[in-house]
């Protein structure tokens, strides 16, 4: 089965659609209001892409989807070698859709391929089922590397705020005053961004985190900030009230999360009142 979608509508420039209200559990916008969650591309047939800005600019893809009972597999390759997959459990079949793994060839990371598939994957299963929860649950190693600071937990988590996903755990619950027992910050590199080392008394005893700039829903590279938050806590908990702290982790769809992610997988407005009656909250 090929994935055989339209692609995303064209638009202007680089921006993401309003972050939901936090304060709010259930979003009362109704009206289709597309955005993009990575490159755009065209479809060249109806397994073929062509990446149409960004770094990857002009390089066609082979893509192809696998959708089974209990799985799906979204693959890309490039002149017949590897570039990419992602991989979905059907948990349960029919209804469970769960991003759990991604990967992008080495040297074509940082170029938008990880949004192009799993933006493929969520739709075509999305078509297929007649209702649909959402999670990006991401393997948590066991021995974190000596940063914290892995490609692809990044790029998934980017790519889950961009949806309107939330961490699936408490955040605003665990990290506050009581149960905070320090706070590092570390400089970013050519390798990855700034980030915050949050130790906690509760589980799990470290979260790894990302300030994102509310215009591009990417982690910021000024280091400055992260030194500001890491004297003063209640920073921590104002980002992640605005949804602009990315934790490390699992992520899942909730209410005030289904209109951001419907702008973005829906092709018009038609195809958003379809979507958004099919999708159930988290």
């Amino acid at each position: 089965m090929t994935c055989g979608m339209a692609a995303p509508l064209k638009q202007d420039g680089d921006h993401f659609a309003p972050l939901p209200d936090r304060t709010h559990h259930v979003t009362v916008q109704r009206c289709w209001s597309p955005h993009r969650i990575g490159p755009r591309f065209d479809w060249l047939d109806h397994n073929r892409i062509m990446v149409v800005d960004g770094p990857l600019s002009e390089r066609q893809f082979d893509i192809t989807t696998d959708i089974r009972k209990e799985s799906a597999v979204v693959r890309l390759r490039e002149r017949g070698s590897f570039a990419g997959q992602v991989l979905i459990d059907r948990d349960p079949p029919g209804r469970g859709i769960i991003l759990s793994s991604a990967a992008v060839g080495q040297r074509l990371r940082r170029g938008g391929l990880a949004a192009i598939m799993t933006w493929c994957a969520f739709r075509e299963l999305l078509v297929t089922q007649a209702s649909a929860t959402f999670r990006i649950r991401m393997a948590r190693p066991t021995r974190p590397c000596p940063t914290g600071t892995e490609d692809g937990d990044i790029a998934m988590g980017i790519i889950a705020a961009r949806l309107g996903f939330r961490p699936e755990l408490p955040l605003e619950d665990i990290i506050h005053e009581g149960n905070l027992t320090g706070i590092t910050a570390m400089p970013g590199d050519s390798a990855s961004p700034p980030a915050l080392k949050i130790m906690l008394r509760s589980y799990p005893s470290l979260l790894v985190a990302f300030a994102l700039s509310p215009d591009t829903m990417k982690p910021t590279s000024d280091y400055q900030p992260y030194l500001q938050i890491k004297e003063d806590d209640n920073l921590i908990r104002a980002l992640l009230h605005q949804g602009l702290l990315l934790v490390k982790g699992s992520y899942r769809l909730g209410d005030s999360g289904i209109e951001r992610f419907v702008n973005a997988v829906a092709t018009d407005e038609e195809e958003a009142i379809q979507f958004r009656s099919k999708i159930r909250p988290l």
